[in-house]
């Protein structure tokens, strides 16, 4: 696909299924958070995994981030080899291929890791030690997600097992509040839910202070909670990562502007037989199969003329229904349920001003 598309073709003459970002909305969205962070007086640090794109880690540090978050290792080597200097890794080292590359990444970037347990930490403590590095480790707090993290009441004992390991620092406290989504279309439940997330942060950070231990980092980290869990005085970073491109979850709970979304999939119509759905050419390996806030089932939804809803897709076909009298060759635009999964299926973002084609960035670290 990659050879057919040029800078300054026109984005209809595309082929597809593509996936596409807008480069102003995307440069609007980057300056919008880093003027945020920045009036609120935290540092930014984004989540990589949303757009897995140099270009976009670039534009994200030259607005004032001080760094990035990786969810794998593979985004941790990529970022690490030149493009960030500095890279978080919200995800617990365990594994001689997670260890190593921590030691490796920390040659050429600083490397901050998050565990939960001094099991997660135990063998990247005793390869830090042999290699003659000390790496920063942030204790990860559950704040009301229940996925990993110490609960609040043992994060004292937690924090004081992790400072004695060898080839270690405890650097301080992160917490992935994704409770905040889960509150859906209710603003006043979401700002309640990031408040508080922030709140347990801060009062963990405290607690392991008053225990004779310096906590420098206090990280929370989520899109919808960027509004409420960096207000909390003590909190001293950020890590959103859909902001940068937003996608249809965001805007349906009301996080997000549909203005604001940057990226889009451009598929093709490519039969109309069925009497109750057209036939398009984005299927879940073009979209992802990431579930909808909007409880339907859908994997995308229509936002060119036309409109209509891509209620399921087989792996290269997707169902469109509800369109406005669909043609077969017609182009239609779709905003995924969730861009981090979107991004990941394409090996390519194709990169549009004023519907021209003015870039073509790689995807790196796909799995």
């Amino acid at each position: 696909m990659s050879e057919s598309i040029v800078i300054g073709m026109d984005a209809a003459d595309l082929p597809t299924p593509v996936l596409v970002v807008n480069a102003g909305v995307l440069r609007r969205n980057i300056a919008e958070m880093g003027a945020h962070a920045a009036a609120l007086g935290v540092a930014l640090r984004p989540h990589w995994k949303t757009t897995k794109s140099a270009e976009v880690a670039r534009l994200q540090l030259n607005a004032g981030s001080v760094g990035h978050t990786a969810a794998t290792v593979a985004e941790l080597a990529a970022l690490a080899g030149g493009v960030s200097p500095s890279v978080f890794l919200a995800y617990p080292p365990v594994g001689r291929f997670r260890v190593g590359t921590v030691i490796e990444a920390s040659r050429t970037a600083k490397v901050i890791v998050g565990a939960d347990s001094v099991d997660a930490v135990r063998d990247l403590s005793d390869a830090a030690a042999a290699a003659g590095v000390v790496i920063p480790v942030r204790l990860d707090i559950d704040t009301g997600l229940h996925r990993t993290g110490v609960v609040p009441e043992v994060a004292v004992a937690a924090a004081r097992a992790v400072a004695i390991l060898p080839g270690l620092h405890l650097d301080g406290v992160w917490t992935h509040e994704g409770q905040v989504q889960a509150a859906g279309t209710d603003p006043v439940e979401r700002h309640r839910r990031g408040v508080r997330a922030g709140e347990v942060l801060v009062a963990v950070a405290e607690a392991i202070r008053a225990d004779g231990h310096e906590v420098r980092s206090v990280s929370v980290g989520s899109t919808p909670g960027v509004r409420s869990a960096p207000t909390v005085p003590g909190v001293t970073e950020a890590r959103p990562g859909t902001y940068a491109l937003g996608d249809e979850n965001q805007v349906h709970i009301g996080t997000i502007a549909p203005e604001d979304v940057a990226v889009s999939v451009h598929s093709r119509v490519i039969s109309t037989q069925p009497a109750d759905w057209a036939i398009i050419d984005a299927g879940i390996k073009a979209m992802s199969s990431d579930g909808s806030m909007h409880g339907d089932g859908r994997i995308g939804t229509v936002i060119s003329d036309g409109g209509g809803v891509v209620i399921t897709g087989h792996e290269e076909h997707g169902f469109l229904q509800g369109a406005d009298d669909p043609r077969v060759g017609e182009v239609v635009r779709i905003r995924p349920n969730h861009a981090c999964g979107v991004v990941n299926m394409h090996h390519r973002i194709v990169v549009v001003e004023d519907d021209v084609v003015t870039g073509l960035w790689s995807v790196l670290a796909r799995h």
